[in-house]
C-alpha cells in the first residue's frame, strides 16, 4: 500500500474514533486548519480533562497582545520546570507555527497529544518525559490567513503569514531576540531547559518525493560526546521514520542549479539565529523539521505526527543517557578558557573547492530544462509528476570551519565597559549568560583590545531583519585600562561559554557586532582639518619644537628616524611617492590619536578574573 493511502486511512480511522472531540482540521477532512481560538480552548479543555497529566499556560504575549499558549504534557508526575529538574525528567519542546503558514506541526501535535492521553499504550512515552508543546509560535501571523500566502504549498486552503506583525522572521531571531514572541520563547527555554527542541516547518524546496528532512548542526558544539550522541540521535530518527514508510533526508538539500537537480546538491550550514543551532550553543539537541510542501496536507500532518512520536519514543528510551551527556557538556564548558573554538562553518564548495563528497540517490521526477521556456522565455524547469525517477546527484557535504572565525577564548572572560552595558546586558540576560557587575572602579586592568582594521569594515547592502549587518576584523593587542564601577565582567568559565563567545566575539556569525549593535564604534565623528594635518606634517618633517610641546619628548625623539624612513620610501616606493594620502598618513598616524575609541571594538578580553 502506498504511503499516501496509508496516511489517509490512518487519520480517517482516528477521526471516526474521536468524532466527539475531533478538531477543525479533521472535520474539514484536512482542507482547513483550525483557528487560534480552537488552540486556546483545546489547551484549557485538555488541562481540565486531564489535570494530573496536562498543564495549559501562556508563555507571553505577541506584539498585537495575543497570548502564546503552551501545553506541558506528562505522566511522569512533572508538569513544572522545578518538578522536571528534581525528578531528572528530560523535556522535549516542539514548536509549531514559527512560520504560521507552515502549520502541519500544530495539528499534528494536538492530535498526537489527544491520542496519547486517550490511549496511552503499554510503552507510553509520556511516563518518561515532559512534552512541552507550543502549537503556534507566530500567533499574529496565524490570525492573518489567506489562500495566497504559500503558493508552493499543497494545503490547507487558508494559510497564515510567514512573519510576525512587526515583520520579524522568528526563525532568524533566536540570537537577537527582537520580537516579543521570541523573548517569550527564550524565557520559556530558560525555565524548562529542554533536552531536545523540534522546530516544525514545511519546505518550499525541490520538487521531489522525499516527505521530510531533519536538519541538525552538532558541529557547532565544542563537546565531542555531545556531537556523537546528536549524530546517533539523527541516525535513530531516520531509521524509525524509514520503518514507518517515510522517505526522510538528514539535511535540507540546496540545489546548485535550480533548473537542473541532477547538477548537484549542497549541504548548507545554518547559523545560531536558527532554532536548531541555537540549541547546540546551549549544549542541547535541536532539529529543524521540514515537511515537503507539495505533499497533500493530510499526509504532511501524519508525517509531522510521526516525527513527533518517534522523537518521544526515542527520548523515552534514551532520555536519561542523553540528559547525562548534555549536563556533562555543561560541566565541560566551564573549562573552555584558552580553548580553540570554531565559531562558524562553511561548505567548502563556497570557497571554490568544487569536489563532490559522493553521490546521493534522490527520489525525484523526470523533468525538462528549457533554455527558452514557452510563453515567458528564459531558462526554466518543468517537472513531469507522472514520471517518478531516481536522480543520481553529486552531493557536496564537506563542512569545515571558517578560518577567520577560529579563535582562542580568553583565560578569564570579557569586559563590557559601563558605557556599553545598556547595549549588551539585555542579551546576556535573555540568553542566560552569567555576568558580574563591578561594584567599584578598578585601575590599570590588563586587557586585550581589538583595534579594527578600517579596510575590513563592510556593511551588507540591504537590511536583514531590519538590521544592517556588519563585518569587521582586526588585531587583539595588550593594554591597561581603567574600569568604571558598573562595568561588566562576563566569565568564560560557565555552562554558557559557547553562547558568550557567539555573542561577544566579532567573528561569530550572529555576534552582537555582526548584527550592527556596535556600528557607532566604526563611524568617524571627528577629524583633523586638511590644513591642520599639513601643518603637523610640516612640523614633524622639520623636527619643530612644537611637536615636543604638544605631543611629548618621546615622539620628538623619533622625528629624525621618521624623516630618514620617509625619504627612503619616497626614493624607493613609487606608489607611496605618487599618493599624497599615503604620504600624509605616514606622519599623522604617529601622533596620539585625537579620537581614541574610533575603530576600537567595545568589548575587551581579559586573563584576570574580576569577580567581586
Amino acid at each position: 500500500m502506498c504511503l499516501i493511502g496509508f496516511v489517509a486511512d490512518d487519520i480517517s480511522a482516528q477521526t471516526q474514533a474521536n468524532a466527539a472531540d475531533r478538531y477543525q482540521v479533521e472535520a474539514s477532512q484536512f482542507r482547513l486548519t483550525g483557528t487560534y481560538s480552537e488552540v486556546e480552548s483545546t489547551c484549557h479543555n485538555l488541562a481540565k480533562a486531564y489535570p494530573n497529566f496536562v498543564r495549559c499556560f501562556s508563555i507571553g504575549l505577541t506584539s498585537e497582545g495575543r497570548s502564546i499558549w503552551a501545553l506541558a504534557v506528562s505522566r511522569s508526575g512533572a508538569l513544572t520546570p522545578s518538578q522536571a529538574r528534581s525528578l531528572g525528567i528530560p523535556v522535549v519542546l516542539a514548536i509549531g507555527g514559527t512560520h504560521s503558514g507552515e502549520i502541519d506541526g500544530k495539528d499534528a501535535g494536538l492530535i498526537l497529544i489527544r491520542d496519547l492521553l486517550k490511549k496511552p499504550g503499554v510503552n507510553d512515552p509520556l511516563k518518561y518525559q515532559v512534552f512541552l508543546f507550543v502549537p503556534v509560535f507566530n500567533v499574529d501571523g496565524h490570525e492573518r490567513p489567506s489562500p495566497y500566502n504559500r503558493p508552493n504549498q499543497n494545503g490547507p486552503s487558508l494559510q497564515g503569514e510567514r512573519v510576525t506583525a512587526q515583520r520579524i522572521n522568528l526563525n532568524r531571531d533566536w540570537m537577537l531576540g527582537q520580537a516579543s514572541e521570541m523573548n517569550a520563547m527564550l524565557n520559556l527555554i530558560a525555565q524548562w531547559d529542554p533536552l531536545l527542541t523540534l522546530d516544525l516547518h514545511v519546505t518550499d524546496g525541490v520538487r521531489f518525493r522525499h516527505d521530510v528532512s531533519l536538519s541538525m548542526s552538532p558541529m557547532f558544539s565544542s563537546d565531542d560526546v555531545l556531537q556523537e550522541v546528536s549524530d546517533q540521535f539523527s541516525i535513530d530518527m531516520m531509521s524509525r521514520l524509514q520503518a514507518m514508510g517515510h522517505h526522510p533526508l538528514d539535511f535540507t538539500p540546496v540545489l546548485l542549479d535550480f533548473e537542473n537537480p541532477r547538477a548537484g546538491i549542497m549541504r548548507d550550514v545554518d547559523a545560531p539565529r536558527f532554532s536548531h543551532v541555537y540549541a547546540v550553543l546551549r549544549n542541547r539537541i535541536g532539529i529543524l523539521v521540514e515537511d515537503h510542501a507539495w505533499d497533500p496536507y493530510v499526509k504532511r500532518v501524519q508525517t509531522s505526527k510521526d516525527v513527533l512520536s518517534s522523537s518521544l519514543e526515542l527520548i523515552a528510551q534514551q532520555g536519561r543517557q542523553l540528559l547525562k551527556a548534555v549536563l556533562q557538556a555543561d560541566e565541560n564548558s566551564e573549562k573552555m578558557h584558552n580553548k580553540v573554538v570554531s565559531l562558524d562553518w562553511q561548505n567548502m564548495l563556497e570557497t571554490g573547492i568544487e569536489i563532490p563528497s559522493g553521490q546521493v540517490n534522490l527520489l525525484g521526477y523526470e523533468y525538462t530544462t528549457y533554455d527558452n521556456a514557452p510563453i515567458v522565455g528564459g531558462r526554466h524547469i518543468n517537472y513531469h509528476l507522472n514520471q517518478p525517477v531516481v536522480w543520481q546527484t553529486p552531493v557536496f557535504s564537506n563542512i569545515q570551519p571558517v578560518n577567520d572565525a577560529i579563535t582562542v577564548l580568553p583565560q578569564a572572560g570579557y569586559i563590557v565597559p559601563v558605557g556599553w552595558v545598556s547595549v549588551v546586558l539585555p542579551y546576556l540576560q535573555k540568553h542566560g549568560v552569567k555576568y558580574h557587575v563591578l561594584p567599584h572602579a578598578i585601575q590599570a586592568v590588563a586587557v586585550q583590545e581589538l583595534r579594527v582594521d578600517p579596510e575590513s569594515i563592510s556593511f551588507d547592502s540591504r537590511t536583514f531583519q531590519g538590521r544592517l549587518r556588519t563585518n569587521i576584523s582586526g588585531e587583539w593587542m595588550g593594554a591597561n585600562v581603567n574600569l568604571l564601577a558598573g562595568s561588566l565582567f562576563v566569565p568564560v568559565r560557565q555552562a554558557r561559554a559557547l553562547m558568550v563567545a557567539h555573542l561577544l566575539e566579532p567573528a561569530a556569525p550572529d555576534s552582537l557586532s555582526r548584527w550592527g549593535l556596535f556600528n557607532t564604534a566604526y563611524e568617524i565623528t571627528d577629524h583633523i582639518s586638511n590644513h591642520r594635518q599639513l601643518q603637523i606634517a610640516q612640523w614633524m618633517y622639520g623636527q619643530d619644537r612644537r611637536i615636543r610641546e604638544r605631543y611629548g619628548e618621546s615622539l620628538h625623539r623619533k622625528l629624525s628616524a621618521l624623516r630618514k624612513e620617509y625619504q627612503t620610501r619616497m626614493d624607493r616606493d613609487d606608489r607611496f611617492h605618487d599618493d599624497p594620502d599615503q604620504r600624509m598618513d605616514f606622519w599623522i598616524r604617529e601622533i596620539p590619536y585625537h579620537d581614541p575609541t574610533y575603530n576600537k571594538y567595545p568589548i575587551m578580553r581579559t586573563d584576570r578574573g574580576l569577580v567581586p
